[in-house]
């Protein structure tokens, strides 16, 4: 098998062309936070053992991209790339969003313990939805039209805490009518990122990022479509 010059390559990260192998490991290294994940996500053909042996001998030596140097890339499509790869959750915490909305929903959820028990658990349950605006992070045209702002939904797991940025289209964030103001919604947005494949649904269970549809007699099977606000508040039956 004829071996690859691993410094003559051109390589694509998160589906852009052009990155060079050392601009591309410092976007595995941001994007995967383990060698493991590296390995599993990228080397996924015996063709790349040999780029994959490279990167896990520089591993250690890697360092992450900033957010800082996203904004130095004047490419646009590559510096999507690299948004992509410093994710949500650094973005926004680092570039000020603005919120938007935030709501404190009291839930009382069935949870099973160890021993296969059901009981009834009450907690509050908070949503926060933000905008970074699309100056923050492209720049404005020649023409003056400044870019579309950007949307992610802030929520905690209801059992480790652990902290979820996600993004959301302009439609969940604002609302999709266009003759009203637009109404920003936290509990609508957290409820887009859920779609489903049945209709008439009789309850919903959440366990991490599984998602269990119960049917109903009355449930028919449609192409897939997101919950609306009212369906997340009513059919959410237990959430771990």
């Amino acid at each position: 098998m004829e071996k690859i010059n691993l410094q003559a390559a051109d390589y694509a990260v998160s589906a852009v062309q052009g990155f060079s192998l050392s601009e591309a490991m410092r976007l595995w290294k941001t994007k995967y936070p383990s060698l493991t994940e590296f390995s599993t996500n990228v080397i996924k053909h015996p063709r790349l053992n040999e780029l994959g042996d490279f990167v896990k001998e520089q591993w250690d030596n890697i360092q992450p991209v900033t957010v800082q140097e996203a904004f130095s890339e004047n490419n646009i499509e590559k510096r999507r790339a690299i948004f992509d790869c410093i994710g949500v959750v650094k973005l926004f915490n680092e570039l000020q969003p603005e919120l938007l909305d935030k709501q404190v929903i009291h839930k009382r959820q069935t949870r099973w313990d160890e021993n296969n028990q059901p009981y009834e658990k009450e907690y509050d349950d908070t949503y926060e939805l933000y905008q970074l605006g699309g100056e923050k992070l492209f720049p404005v045209s020649p023409g003056g039209v400044e870019p579309n702002p950007v949307f992610a939904v802030r929520c905690w797991c209801t059992t480790t805490a652990r902290e979820y940025w996600i993004y959301v289209p302009v439609e969940a964030a604002l609302g999709d009518s266009w003759d009203s103001k637009p109404e920003p919604d936290a509990v609508r947005a957290i409820a887009w990122t859920i779609r489903i494949d049945i209709t008439n649904p009789n309850r919903i269970f959440r366990q991490g990022d599984i998602i269990i549809v119960e049917e109903s007699a009355d449930s028919q099977h449609v192409f897939p479509h997101h919950l609306s606000k009212k369906q997340y508040l009513q059919l959410m039956f237990s959430e771990t």
